[in-house]
């Protein structure tokens, strides 16, 4: 007679298969981020804590290699690593970021340098960055109109809103990227297209992490806060976790601190913020299952 199996096995199992549809599939091997770590490295920052893996609902993101405890650092990647607004002054851009008039934004400038590093391939010193960025983006902005039309009344507006801010920004930028013609052989509209465009800022708008800001005297007088963190931008949000993130003067690298305990091999967060599903939508493309900030948004007139 063959032995029954009771409830302890029944729940052993049960957690077992819970853990290993959370588990994460490491994805360290890849080429794309072999070559991304070699080039950290080189920039001074050698991560001990996080491999690259793939997950189940969330897909890429970071796995812890150890397990951490709370308070303890997750991640600090050093400022020669961030793609800044200084970033881009310092670079061949710089004199024509700086004779223009009126002056660009910090925006512009960041989704110029995109563009434009994106154009050069082989050649852009932020390649192995530029390889593991999304090839596209899921936010409304970047949807067909028939698709946006699918969408509930008062996240339609919102998104017909923003494509049409997003639209006119590209507009309003086309005379400064005609004066970069100088800078390339092929016609300077063939490389700054919209779709190129709506690329480089839904880049900047779903990866950058906050800084305090800077004034730059050749920028205009918009708030200077956003950088492009490779490799800590992999980290993936939860509306369950808190992390302290900030950039520390001191040290010269923005730090991620655990606020909570992570075992090894688990998917580790940060959050994003206290947004709704229809703001995450919007800003980053996806929406969070069980999101605490949930709420339903409803058209005037209704009763």
């Amino acid at each position: 007679m063959p032995k029954r199996k009771g409830r302890t096995s029944r729940i052993r199992k049960r957690k077992l298969f819970r853990t290993s549809e959370m588990r994460g599939v490491n994805e360290s091997y890849r080429s794309e981020f072999i070559e991304l770590k070699k080039w950290l490295k080189a920039r001074k920052f050698e991560d001990t804590n996080l491999i690259p893996a793939r997950f189940p609902g969330t897909g890429r993101g970071l796995m812890s290699k150890i397990s951490l405890q709370e308070g303890q650092m997750i991640i600090s990647l050093p400022e020669s690593c961030l793609l800044t607004t200084h970033t881009v002054i310092r670079s061949y851009l710089g004199p024509y970021v700086t004779k223009w008039k009126p002056s660009p934004s910090p925006l512009l400038a960041l989704c110029t340098f995109l563009v434009s590093e994106k154009h050069a391939g082989d050649r852009s010193l932020w390649k192995p960055y530029l390889e593991i960025l999304p090839k596209s983006y899921t936010c409304p902005v970047c949807l067909e109109p028939e698709v946006v039309d699918l969408l509930p009344q008062p996240l339609k507006a919102k998104a017909i809103e923003q494509r049409a801010h997003v639209q006119e920004f590209f507009a309003s930028s086309r005379d400064f990227f005609c004066s970069l013609q100088p800078l390339f052989v092929e016609a300077i509209d063939s490389i700054f297209s919209y779709r190129a465009f709506l690329w480089a800022w839904c880049t900047v708008n779903t990866r950058a992490v906050y800084l305090r800001p800077r004034l730059q005297k050749c920028l205009s007088a918009e708030p200077d806060t956003c950088a492009l963190a490779p490799y800590l931008d992999l980290l993936n949000h939860s509306p369950h976790v808190q992390v302290q993130a900030a950039f520390n003067e001191e040290t010269g690298s923005y730090e991620i601190r655990a606020a909570s305990r992570y075992r090894k091999h688990e998917e580790v967060y940060i959050c994003y913020g206290p947004h709704d599903n229809q703001r995450l939508l919007l800003e980053y493309g996806f929406v969070s299952l069980h999101n605490p900030h949930a709420c339903v948004y409803v058209s005037r007139g209704w009763s």
